[in-house]
């Protein structure tokens, strides 16, 4: 009888642990990160979307993550673009990123997209609300890479424009990017200390363009929070400054012009926000310090992931 008893239990044990690991991952995922999933957005074969995870206390403290079929071999963690007063985590399946998400998705590589508190969003300290949400987005994801099933150090921060800047300021922090293996940065300024884009464009004087333009003044007082910032405020921002040797490598993309002023002598946003002369002088930093950097000279976004991940 006693023979029988220990046959029994160890039957029961052998389903158990058959049944353990022969569950629908997402089940498991769905537990974990307590939403269900439906179709991802991204049209690659049997991705999962688990959508509207909240990673923070704040009302647009909110992302989505896409989990390819296979075994992850990363994350990406993605920030929308919208001079951070729009935008969503949803603009990343758009079709401008189209290609580059279905490349990353099919190389099994996670896809997480988080949106962030704007300049708009009440009770905002100005920019730096939005780049600590950057902070709380990735401490999220990496308590949960356990239960996702995502190898420990393989992340990449990436972003566009507003999205470029709360990468880099959280890629280039020893305080953030323990684990971050690269940073991809497309139509990005160069740093959020704005007195510093005056090294950037020949001749520019900010302050002589804020007296110029009601709507720049609108939002320079939004960006610091509603006052003149100190030089400690700045310094905070400034994440140029912070790039040295051991961060990891930096993926930079801009396409517009150099002339801040168009021909009717008004301001032109797209080039003030997006320079070439903005990548322009964050390579001279990284070069300065000897931070590995890439761009789409060498290789394509989603190679440049691929490359760092695999």
């Amino acid at each position: 009888m006693r023979n029988l008893l220990y046959f029994l239990i160890l039957l029961f044990i052998v389903a158990c642990s058959k049944e353990a690991s022969t569950e629908n991952p997402s089940l498991s995922f769905e537990r974990a990160l307590g939403v269900t999933a439906s179709d991802s957005p991204v049209e690659v074969k049997s991705a999962s979307l688990y959508a509207d995870i909240s990673y923070g206390s704040g009302t647009r403290n909110q992302l989505d993550i896409i989990m390819p079929e296979g075994d992850p071999k990363g994350v990406i963690l993605f920030f929308h673009g919208g001079g951070f007063t729009g935008g969503s985590k949803e603009d990343a399946y758009d079709e401008a990123l189209e290609e580059t998400m279905e490349a990353i998705l099919g190389e099994n590589i996670v896809i997480v997209t988080a949106n962030y508190t704007l300049l708009t969003t009440p009770g905002n300290q100005g920019v730096i609300s939005a780049l600590e949400d950057g902070a709380l987005a990735i401490n999220y994801i990496q308590s949960q890479l356990a239960a996702l099933k995502i190898p420990a150090n393989k992340m990449i921060l990436a972003g566009v424009s507003a999205g470029a800047g709360i990468a880099q300021w959280n890629g280039f922090r020893e305080q953030t990017n323990g684990q971050v293996q690269g940073v991809v940065a497309l139509a990005a300024q160069s740093t959020y200390d704005l007195y510093e884009w005056e090294n950037v464009f020949e001749g520019l004087s900010l302050d002589a363009l804020r007296q110029m333009s009601p709507e720049l003044q609108i939002l320079f007082t939004l960006f610091y929070g509603g006052s003149e910032p100190s030089q400690a405020e700045l310094d905070a921002v400034d994440y140029r400054d912070f790039m040295d040797a051991n961060d990891p490598p930096v993926y930079l993309y801009n396409t517009a012009g150099t002339d801040v002023l168009n021909a009717q002598g008004a301001l032109d946003f797209d080039v003030l926000y997006h320079s070439i002369l903005h990548t322009d002088y964050l390579r001279l930093k990284a070069i300065e310090v000897g931070q590995e950097f890439s761009g789409a000279s060498q290789e394509s976004p989603e190679d440049f992931v691929q490359r760092l991940l695999n």
